[in-house]
Order: structure tokens, then sequence, then C-alpha cells
């Protein structure tokens, strides 16, 4: 992952699109602007830096490894523009772990997340491929935004924008307006390119339509690994984390970046950014059984010895 934003980084200089160092005080060249024609929604700009840290790769390893995947199995991945760092950090979990991983890509971003309209997820993409550091290919793009059509976007020319990249990024474009059509269309897709083999985890980045759903239970949906999800709604449009989840399959929810972060001692929007492997992800806390019984077996005799005393002094 720290290869892949390296990459990116040199590549955004030389392609002369500036790195505004308020918004990217550590120059990662993977945080974007706050309003342009990609921007779909509110964005926490702490949260998008949070998420630069190579951390977040092993900490995909780490759920990828709890769920028992193997070398050569199938994910699905879903994501958003929203947060391209946990993109690469997803992918390259997949490559450390040589897991197949299939991706299908909204191209509707929150603020600061990929929303540069020359510099996508799709072009970061290429540019890894090219220096043979991430070899995957995008399996479909999709416009992303309100019902998956960039609709009720801040500017009129956002659809329009947004579908020329999606028409000139080579890969299968996802175009349909009804929403539950599109998240059946879609997981048709996933288990046409898994060649008759099992899609084993649906990892989610962000909140995309078609991926998070529009029903409430989705605000809800808790994010990290998922093993033993809430209720199932049952809506034709409860998005592909039911979707998957309803298969018995496990979910990764990469939402709420924060809440994530803390849980795993991941440091919240850290300059500089740490070394790689400073993480709580990196720490495992083991017990002696055998302390644990003895302690138990004083703390029994201590109160046995009290209590017999406070008999005797009735």
């Amino acid at each position: 992952m720290s290869e892949s934003l390296q990459a990116i980084r040199e590549e955004r200089e030389s392609k002369g699109i500036p790195i505004n160092e308020e918004l990217d005080p550590n120059k990662t060249g993977i945080i974007g602007e706050e309003y342009t024609r990609l921007t779909t929604t509110l964005g926490n700009l702490a949260a998008k830096r949070t998420s630069t840290n190579s951390d977040f790769a092993a900490l995909m390893v780490k759920y990828f490894k709890q769920t028992g995947l193997e070398v050569g199995d199938i994910i699905a991945i879903g994501s958003s523009g929203s947060f391209p760092a946990l993109v690469i950090a997803t992918l390259s979990a997949c490559k450390a772990m040589e897991i197949t991983p299939l991706m299908i890509y909204a191209i509707g971003a929150s603020e600061y997340g990929a929303t540069i309209p020359d510099f996508t997820f799709i072009e970061m993409l290429e540019i890894l491929n090219q220096k043979d550091i991430l070899p995957y290919q995008l399996l479909a793009v999709s416009m992303g935004g309100n019902n998956d059509q960039a609709e009720a976007m801040l500017y009129p020319e956002s659809q329009e924008v947004i579908r020329e990249i999606a028409q000139r990024s080579n890969s299968l474009f996802i175009d349909i307006d009804n929403l539950a059509d599109n998240i059946q269309s879609r997981m048709k897709l996933y288990q046409k390119a898994a060649g008759g083999k099992p899609i084993k985890l649906f990892v989610n980045i962000g909140g995309a339509s078609a991926n998070y759903g529009n029903t409430t239970a989705s605000i809800t949906y808790p994010n990290g690994l998922i093993t033993n999800g809430p209720e199932i709604p049952g809506h034709p449009e409860q998005g592909l984390i039911f979707e998957y989840q309803s298969l018995g399959l496990p979910v990764i929810h990469l939402l709420n970046i924060r809440d994530l972060a803390l849980k795993n001692g991941i440091p919240i929007d850290p300059i500089p950014l740490p070394e790689i492997g400073q993480s709580g992800i990196f720490i495992e806390s083991k017990y002696q059984k055998w302390i644990i019984v003895l302690t138990l077996l004083i703390s029994m005799i201590f109160l046995f010895l009290s209590r017999k005393k406070q008999v005797k002094g009735v």
C-alpha cells in the first residue's frame, strides 16, 4: 500500500495536478478536492486522511485471515470513490494473500475522496498496473451518487462529466436507473466473473447506493468485519451488504472510519503519518490461563478466610 501511494503521488505531480497541503499535509496525493463535478455528499476530511495510513492494509489482512480466506479464493468488492486509500488497502491485502478480487467501482465520491475528474481511482489503478504494483482490473464501473445515477449533484453538468469518465474507462458501464435491478445485475456480474467458483466474502467501501442500500437498516449497519450481521430488511433496495449477508457470507463494511480506526488502534489524522507497523493491529494480547486460574483461586481463598473471620466475630 505504501508503494502504491508513493506511485500515485509521483504520477499526480508529474501530471501537474497540485497537492493542496492544507487538505493533504502528509502529501499523500490521494486526497481530493472538496467540491468538484464528482462530489456527491459531505465528507469528513480527518477520516479521509486517517484512511491513508498503510496499516489499513494490515487490518484487511487480519480480517481476511479471520474469515479463513486462503490462496486462490475469490472476493467481491463494491466501492465508491470516497475512500480510494481503502480500496488500495483492500487490493494490497489481496495481493499479499493471493486472493482474487472482483471489483465494481462507482465514480462519484464524497468530499476529499477521488473527486478530481482527471484523476479518479480509474486512473490511479491504471498507474498501479503500469508500474506492476497491483495487477487488478475493474470488473465494471457506474456513476455512483443517488440511485447510482449521479442524481441531485452539486453541478448541473455532473451527470454528463461522470458518464464521460465511465465511457472512457474501458470497463463495462453499469447504467441501470432502477436500483433494485442495478443491485441484481451486479450480483450476476460477480458470479459470472467468478467462473463457477464460490465468492467467499463481500467488501463494501464507502456509501454507494447499490452496495450500501437505500433503507434505514443501511444507516445502522456496523463497520468492520461482520460475520453475524443485523436483521435483513428484505427490501429490493437493501444493497449488496445485505444480499451477501443473506447468502451467509461475511461482509467487511468500511465506513465510519474514525470509529474503525479507534477500534483497531490506528491513530486519527496523524501528521506526519506514523511508521508502518506502529498501530494496535500489530499487537496481540495473550493471557496465561494458569495465571488467571491461580488469581481466581487466591481470591476465593481470601474471600473464604474473610468470611470465616466474620462468622467468628459474630
